[in-house]
């Protein structure tokens, strides 16, 4: 990984890598200290070779002597000379004295500063987080880091879904760098490029949470150009918007007030559910997890068994909720009798544990 960065790197300072900086704002950054670093050294570069070719044209000096000449009298350390200089040979040294000291001096700060200041480990932590995010595929996009997005990425995590969440406030940022181990691109999501940076095309789910509903509509609108087979999972403040997201292009809408008023009539009609609805919410310990498998996936030895003959519910630890059909149809609490069919997806509940334990179990060897 150390040796990739490294490489990785070298590209960006030989500008052999298009990284077309003024669309990917994180590469952008990356650019403007690499060319601090290039500038240095060009500068320092220039200076030794000048002063090289000078003394061998000169005073006829080796070329290694006239290099080792040319740094001891650039980097004013006090050496004597190694061979007693002409007239023309001390009038060209306090020339290049006069001229590359503060060349050098300049070149020499802007390095030190740059690892002083923790620019360089700065560059490292952009560079890591920036292939992280080019290699990921088929992964989520949460915009925003608001108290939505925040339950959103954590519950990612526990599920180890991969995604990157895109943020533009400083605050949120200095959470998201300090505070969790989260990929993150710094930009606003409205903007196309800040999109394409947090990779959309390759991009399989998009999770928008901003506060306003003008701007995720914007961003579905543009989500969905850039990527028609995205899944978008929009949040809406009324019923009224809730419908433009989906003209938008949205597959789906959430109204967290809504939501939020369902759980409060429930608490106040069944106070004892209290403890179940937090476990569905992903809240306190052996929170419970849904998730949804294709029975594709699962050994072939399943296939076309009913239920109660695949013995699912009772060999694995989860509890299977449903079934459900190609065109989308639910079958609840489906009986025993209910054939497994290729096509089909089961949906099961259980802590990570447990989802765990039966993926185990009953995926063929292609898809563990």
């Amino acid at each position: 990984m150390a040796a990739g960065n490294f490489l990785y790197l070298t590209l960006l300072f030989l500008r052999l890598k298009d990284v077309r900086p003024h669309r990917r704002p994180r590469l952008n950054r990356i650019m403007v200290v690499v060319g601090r670093l290039r500038l240095a050294l060009f500068l320092l570069v220039m200076s030794v070779l000048t002063g090289t070719v000078g003394y061998v044209v000169i005073e006829n000096y080796p070329w290694f002597d006239a290099f080792y000449m040319s740094v001891i009298t650039l980097a004013s350390v006090g050496f004597g000379e190694i061979h007693p200089l002409s007239t023309a040979g001390r009038l060209f040294t306090s020339v290049l004295i006069i001229f590359n000291v503060g060349t050098f001096a300049y070149a020499i700060s802007i390095i030190t500063s740059t690892v002083a200041e923790g620019g360089f480990s700065k560059l490292l932590n952009d560079l890591r987080m920036n292939r992280k995010i080019e290699n990921l595929k088929g992964h989520t996009i949460v915009c925003g880091f608001g108290r939505h997005a925040t339950e959103v990425a954590q519950e990612l995590h526990k599920q180890k879904v991969p995604f990157v969440v895109v943020e533009n406030k400083f605050d949120k940022l200095d959470m998201l760098r300090k505070e969790t181990p989260f990929l993150y691109v710094e930009g606003d999501a409205t903007h196309e490029d800040v999109l394409e940076e947090a990779g959309i095309h390759r991009a399989a789910s998009l999770v928008i949470t901003l506060p306003s509903d003008a701007d995720n509509l914007f961003i579905t609108l543009t989500a969905r150009q850039i990527n028609p087979s995205l899944r978008i999972i929009a949040r809406a403040s009324n019923h009224a918007d809730e419908r433009k997201m989906i003209r938008a292009g949205a597959n789906q809408t959430v109204v967290p007030e809504r939501i939020g008023g369902f759980y409060m009539a429930n608490w106040v009609n069944n106070p004892e559910m209290l403890d179940f609805y937090t476990l569905l919410s992903g809240i306190g310990p052996g929170n419970l997890i849904f998730d949804e498998i294709e029975l594709d996936q699962l050994n072939d030895a399943y296939m076309d068994l009913s239920l109660g003959e695949s013995q699912l519910k009772s060999t694995t630890r989860v509890s299977i909720i449903a079934l459900r059909a190609p065109n989308g149809h639910y079958d609840l609490n489906p009986d025993d009798k209910k054939k497994l069919q290729k096509g089909w997806k089961l949906v099961i509940l259980g802590n990570k544990e447990q989802i765990e334990h039966f993926k185990r179990l009953t995926l063929s060897s292609a898809n563990t």
